[in-house]
């Protein structure tokens, strides 16, 4: 049988019994699959490589231990090969600006839906249908708290394309907390970059700590633009540039479109104009 990273653990087993005890082979974590009913809930949904990230393993090592069963390894595939992984955790699009990254310690305890599916799963159900009525059913800006034995990848890639921010901590031995929220749109105008205050504050503080700040209110011109474009492009991964100007600088939007910035503007009065400049 051919394999590639995008076979499904259950066609494995399938073809091979044996994968069973090979995949338990590559660590602890894996053993897990000797369960029946564990086997039934992720084999049919996990494939190779969602399993090795729920393992903290890898592609290549499950094609290492399978190649002895008669599996031979597809390598040229599309699709097979990783591919980096975008860490822009902002995008533009529809006129709205979301942030993706979540950081559990802003969250409001007071907006946190709990959900533990452990008994559901040792009954031998599958909380697939639980666990999305409960999201469906979550007041607007809660957060879900998902209590698992196991990091839930395929429901994770499934709500990150829904648009939720996600985070798994494994800091339980033998436990898996996955919190799922609905990622935030704040609108602004896409065609001038123009942000009000709560807006651009939001974003502003999504960079916590990386932020380099600038001021070039009593610059000549065009040194405004000079510094504004030097600093903006010697930017660590990660990092806004925050802009003090004193006015909407017409000439240098152009520019930061051209080299690929999202920027956003927020005009407090004449003569002081705040920008906010990112990949």
């Amino acid at each position: 049988m051919k394999i590639n990273r995008n076979t499904k653990i259950s066609e494995l087993i399938d073809y091979n019994i044996k994968s069973i005890d090979a995949i338990a082979t590559i660590n602890k974590k894996f053993k897990k699959l000797k369960n029946p009913v564990l086997r039934k809930i992720l084999a049919k949904r996990v494939s190779i490589s969602e399993a090795s990230k729920i393992g903290g393993s890898t592609v290549d090592k499950f094609f290492e231990v399978l190649s002895p069963l008669g599996f031979t390894i597809e390598t040229d595939i599309k699709g097979t090969v990783p591919t980096k992984e975008n860490n822009n955790n902002k995008e533009i699009k529809n006129n709205k600006i979301k942030i993706s990254e979540m950081n559990i310690q802003d969250l409001d305890p007071k907006k946190i839906t709990e959900l533990d599916v452990r008994d559901e799963i040792v009954a031998g159900n599958d909380p697939f249908v639980l666990i999305m009525d409960e999201l469906k059913k979550m007041p607007e800006g809660n957060t879900l708290k998902l209590t698992n034995i196991f990091e839930p990848i395929p429901l994770i890639n499934k709500l990150n394309k829904k648009g939720y921010k996600t985070y798994a901590d494994h800091s339980q031995d033998g436990v898996v907390i996955t919190y799922f929220k609905k990622e935030e749109d704040m609108d602004i105008d896409v065609e001038t970059k123009h942000a009000n205050k709560d807006t651009f504050e939001k974003v502003k503080g999504f960079y916590g700590d990386k932020i380099k700040e600038i001021d070039v209110r009593g610059l000549e011109m065009p040194e405004p633009m000079v510094k504004t474009l030097s600093n903006a492009e010697s930017l660590e991964e990660g990092w806004a540039l925050y802009v003090n100007h004193k006015k909407v600088p017409q000439y240098l939007m152009p520019e930061l479109d051209e080299r690929g910035f999202k920027y956003l503007i927020y005009e407090i009065e004449e003569g002081d104009v705040k920008l906010l400049i990112f990949k």
